[in-house]
């Protein structure tokens, strides 16, 4: 990779060399108004006093953004390092960093700089942005996916900002009850998390095993048709997809006497039409969400961007301490996106966005998608967390986990049972 100052109409901007291709970080023709357009065009919080923006250029959008925001101090990753050597040499940014509400970040250590970076967001709690031409500086392609990954996240986010704020208005209108009550209850018991990869299908026999034994079974929404298919009754579902297309998990299903834990913002037509015990959870991330958690002292749960990932933060709040993984490819075993029977299910046809992350046996490639592999490096970063709970990854297909043990589910089975007689006879 190469770079060089180039002039334009108005101030110089860096043409890139990458891969015998030309990419310009900020305009070829008037720098200066497009950093104005960017920052005219953000949706900031005014309440913050802090903001995170990943990607330097060549500090036009930051000098924008503080003129715009003087009073907010701006924390500035840039995740290439020769880059950011080069700009000090030249004297790029002489007059941005003697501002004293703009502090840099940049380190020869990528993961020491994401340590920072994650320090820097959980302290502030608040607005993150990137500066997309920029990504085009960064080398290590798996945190250019993360941070890619997040715009796409973050639009979908604002996307469904409208239907996100009725479904929550709604469900609170149903006074159902929430988890506080419930935290703890499940002290030292064994339990499968079930997702709905493509490996789900090959599990089912032992899933059925597992729960005549007496594990506890909790299920994605997704996952839910599988399982009554093949005579199995999991003791709690969730689900916390804000959209109507949700309501397809529980077609004729909506009579089953099986706890329902759902996001607030979860769709409010499939929550209202299930006749079952039903928990609203309050969730970390959403302002109302929030608030209310707050107000009446209930537990955050955190979302991780998917229904897995809520439903894991669940399932070791409610004090369980050995969580086994069944379903959760977080990739595309068989080139399939999802398990037979269900809703979602499909065939994966191309490759061209895919990226490629380790196999379960961690012996070869296996493709996933950005959003897959986000929620992949969130599963590996929750062990780190929660030391006192022992997390297995028993799907036997899919990713690898990192800092999960990958056992066989009848491993498991036969190592628990025990442990599961001893609470049922008390």
């Amino acid at each position: 990779m190469e770079w060089e100052i180039q002039k334009t109409r108005t101030a110089p901007t860096v043409l890139v060399v990458k891969d015998k291709q030309k990419y310009y970080i900020h305009s070829k023709y008037d720098p200066i108004k497009e950093a104005s357009i960017w920052v005219e065009g953000l949706e900031l919080d005014s309440s913050e006093k802090e903001l995170v923006i990943i990607g330097v250029g060549m500090g036009y959008h930051l000098h924008s953004l503080f003129e715009k925001y003087p009073s907010l101090h701006i924390h500035v990753f840039e995740f290439n390092y020769a880059y950011m050597k080069w700009l000090f040499e030249n004297e790029i940014l002489s007059q941005i960093i003697q501002n004293k509400n703009i502090t840099f970040y940049y380190e020869m250590e990528s993961s020491f700089l994401l340590k920072q970076l994650a320090e820097v967001i959980d302290r502030i709690q608040g607005n993150l942005l990137i500066y997309k031409p920029s990504l085009i500086l960064i080398e290590q392609e798996e945190i250019k996916h993360i941070l890619d990954s997040y715009l796409v996240k973050k639009r979908t986010i604002n996307e469904q900002a409208g239907s996100l704020a009725e479904n929550y208005h709604s469900n609170l209108q149903l006074n159902d009850h929430n988890i506080k009550s419930l935290i703890g209850m499940y002290s030292d018991q064994p339990a499968v998390l079930v997702s709905a990869g493509p490996s789900l299908t090959k599990q089912l026999p032992l899933l059925k095993e597992a729960s005549l034994k007496g594990m506890l079974v909790g299920c994605v929404g997704t996952a839910l048709k599988p399982l009554i298919k093949y005579g199995i009754m999991p003791d709690f579902i969730m689900i916390s997809d804000p959209k109507d297309l949700v309501m397809e998990q529980f077609s004729e299903l909506t009579n089953l006497q099986v706890p329902l834990f759902y996001l607030s913002t979860a769709n409010h037509n499939a929550i209202k039409n299930y006749q079952g015990p039903r928990y609203i959870v309050f969730q970390r991330g959403y302002a109302e969400s929030e608030n209310q958690a707050i107000k009446n002292k209930i537990p955050l749960i955190e979302t991780g961007g998917s229904v897995a990932t809520c439903l894991l933060d669940l399932i070791v709040k409610l004090g369980i301490t050995k969580v086994a993984l069944v379903g959760q490819d977080l990739a595309f075993s068989n080139n399939e996106t999802h398990a037979a029977n269900t809703h979602a299910y499909n065939k994966v046809k191309h490759t061209t966005n895919l990226i490629h992350v380790m196999d379960y046996f961690n012996s070869e490639h296996i493709w996933t998608s950005r959003n897959l592999f986000i929620y992949l490096k969130w599963f590996s970063n929750y062990v780190n967390k929660h030391e006192k709970v022992e997390f297995f990854n028993c799907t036997e297909g899919g990713a690898f986990i990192k800092g999960w043990n990958h056992i066989p589910f009848s491993e498991f089975i036969a190592v628990n049972s025990a442990s599961i007689r001893s609470v049922n006879n008390g």
